[in-house]
Formats: structure tokens, sequence, C-alpha cells
């Protein structure tokens, strides 16, 4: 009898771990894409310092609701964050998510899409460009710091679509040596 209820006590104390971390507010990250350092305050507090071209990920997670966001003497930028999982774009720069199929046969065409940077068009599975003060990076399976993958391993069978997240000057690069 000790034995079992040990196990319905664990087992509780497993829900409630697992009830609690799911209501977290999801990784926060910040990124710098500009050739300089920048200094970022969060919601009035003590300002992060981000290395030119760096990805960093915050020290604590930002929950949902209003937040303002300030580099140096900057103008504040509010942003209402309505979603878990984000990179903070402090820089409004733009940020393009671009569909890597892997597998054989049939490359779908259902993501392509045409974009336009800097008076530039680009087409391609490019289903999302974006200079908002955030980025959802929930579905993202390459972050601006990881470099896309030429090849996977997967079980299953058939194509498998994967997100990578590329700052504007990288996705260029990209798209030049890919796609021209």
């Amino acid at each position: 009898m000790k034995h079992n209820r040990f196990i319905s006590v664990f087992v509780a104390v497993a829900v409630v771990a697992l009830a609690l971390t799911s209501c977290d507010s999801g990784l926060t990250f910040i990124d710098n894409p500009t050739d300089q350092a920048i200094e970022v305050s969060i919601d009035g507090g003590k300002p992060v310092t981000v290395a030119a071209k760096e990805f960093k990920r915050m020290d604590r997670s930002l929950k949902q609701g209003k937040h303002t966001m300030r580099i140096a003497d900057g103008e504040a930028i509010e942003f209402n964050l309505d979603q878990n999982h984000v990179m903070l774009n402090p820089t409004l720069s733009t940020y393009v998510a671009v569909i890597q199929e892997y597998g054989t046969g049939f490359q779908s065409s259902a993501y392509d899409a045409v974009i336009v940077i800097d008076d530039e068009e680009y087409y391609g599975p490019f289903p999302e460009v974006s200079s908002a003060p955030f980025i959802y990076t929930g579905d993202v399976n390459f972050l601006v710091d990881a470099p896309i993958k030429d090849e996977i391993e997967t079980s299953k069978v058939g194509n498998v679509a994967l997100k990578k997240l590329f700052r504007k000057d990288e996705f260029i690069e990209y798209y030049e040596k890919e796609y021209r």
C-alpha cells in the first residue's frame, strides 16, 4: 500500500510540475543583426548589451501582454506580446522565413510567394517577411544562429518541410547562392 501511495504522490507532483511548465512563457531571444553593439532596455529594466551580429537568449522569458523596448536613448517601441517563444527585434530589422524541403519526389509550391525587400523581388518558399518588434519562433527549426542543413535524417516517408529564419543580409546571400 505504501508503494502505491508513493506512486500516487509522485504522479501528482509530476502532473503539477508539468502544468506549471506548460504555462511557461516560453523562450525569449533577442537579436542584433547590425554591425554595432546595442543596449536594449525591456520594460524600463536594466539595459542588456547585445553585440554586433549577436543572437542571445534572454535571462528571463517575457510573459504575454504589453511591453516596451528601448535602444539606448532611442524612441520606445511598444508591443503586445501575444505568443510564447519569440525573438525580440529591437532594431526593427527585416527577417525572412524560408521553408526547406527534404526528401525525394515532388517539391511543393505551397509556400512559394513573391516578397519584396529593398525594392527587389524574390520568389520562392518564403512564407514570412517581418520587421515587427518580435517574431514568433515556436515553429522555426533553424534560428538565425543555426545554419540551414543540406541534409537531414528522418524516419518519415516523403518530404519533410523545415523552417529557417534568416536575417535580411544572410537571406540575400542564401538566395543568390540557391536560387539564381
